[in-house]
């Protein structure tokens, strides 16, 4: 951006020109995401779990925003399947997902 400044002065026809420059540079917040769950305490095999991602979109004023949620397990990449159920729910500027498995196994440990 450039702001231009000229200075006339009459009694000697004289123009006077200065100008000043500014560079912005305007960046995109990252989203805020937190994982919670239905649980305390001690999960035994057989029962069920819910885990609930919450993502807080930053407000970005006449941009589109397409949010993707992806969950992750142990062995990879989560989708529904015969024990696990993903339920995502959009709604600007909080966007939703929930993961259910259902029934536990062993096999379920780890880091999501």
């Amino acid at each position: 951006y450039t702001c231009v400044a000229t200075i006339y002065i009459p009694q000697i026809s004289l123009n006077i020109t200065n100008s000043s420059v500014a560079n912005i540079s305007v960046q995109i917040q990252r989203p805020n995401v937190t994982i919670t769950s239905s649980f305390s305490g001690i999960l035994y095999s057989g029962t069920q779990i819910k885990l609930f991602c919450i993502v807080l979109i930053p407000l970005v004023v006449d941009t589109p925003v397409v949010v993707n949620t992806l969950w992750i397990g142990p062995r990879g990449p989560i989708t529904n399947g015969s024990r696990t159920n993903v339920i995502t729910v959009q709604k600007i500027p909080v966007y939703n997902t929930t993961l259910q498995i259902s029934p536990l196994n062993i096999s379920d440990n780890g880091m999501y």
